[in-house]
């Protein structure tokens, strides 16, 4: 099977052009700048400055560039369709906590029966940023699309609840609801008032 003009629309696809460039770090001010706004909200403030600011190491921009879509998605997806991973995903969330991906480690007590890495509960202020992250990346991608509901229904889509420590996946999902019924307002003052205060949840 000839696969030249194929391989030949990948490179073109690929090749990075001051087009991407602008667009990509358009798509991480935009969301960065949601991130921001979100987190001085519920009185997450360093969070809100320092957020995602890895998208900017060479790793992570040079991908970004190479595989930009048009902000209608994270570059990332398109590098795992390429080559089957994502340099710049794997580099960004060994850097970022409010990845819940960040936190897994090996289990003390190895134990055949089970997987030898575990999922570690994540601190609440990391839950709160990824709540926040989670509702930026949304809207971003989704731009004048984005409702409330669309945290709750992405994550209701994946299986994120299934590698993540139960209590953290309990505690993201009260809060994606909380938005999905009662909207923005409610959920900022959920977290700021009560849930960063380390009540019970």
């Amino acid at each position: 099977m000839y696969t030249g003009n194929m391989k030949s629309e990948r490179k073109t696809r690929e090749k990075i052009t001051i087009h991407k460039i602008a667009g990509h770090l358009r798509t991480v001010r935009e969301h960065r700048a949601l991130v921001r706004k979100y987190c001085f909200a519920v009185g997450l403030y360093r969070q809100g400055l320092t957020h995602d600011l890895s998208k900017y190491t060479p790793t992570e921009l040079i991908n970004g560039f190479r595989y930009y879509e048009e902000g209608k998605r994270s570059p990332n997806n398109r590098e795992r369709e390429e080559k089957g991973y994502s340099d710049a995903w794997m580099h960004h969330k060994g850097r970022n906590k409010h990845h819940y991906e960040y936190w897994n480690d090996y289990r003390m007590k190895p134990d055949r029966s089970k997987f030898p890495v575990r999922a570690v509960e994540m601190p609440r202020k990391y839950v709160a940023e990824m709540v926040c992250d989670r509702m930026a990346a949304s809207g971003t991608y989704l731009k004048t699309n984005y409702t409330q509901h669309e945290p709750l229904k992405y994550y209701q889509k994946g299986r994120a609840r299934d590698l993540m420590h139960p209590q953290t996946a309990r505690e993201l999902e009260g809060m994606l609801r909380i938005l999905d019924q009662k909207g923005e307002k409610e959920l900022f003052r959920f977290i700021r008032d009560y849930y960063l205060k380390g009540y019970k949840v």
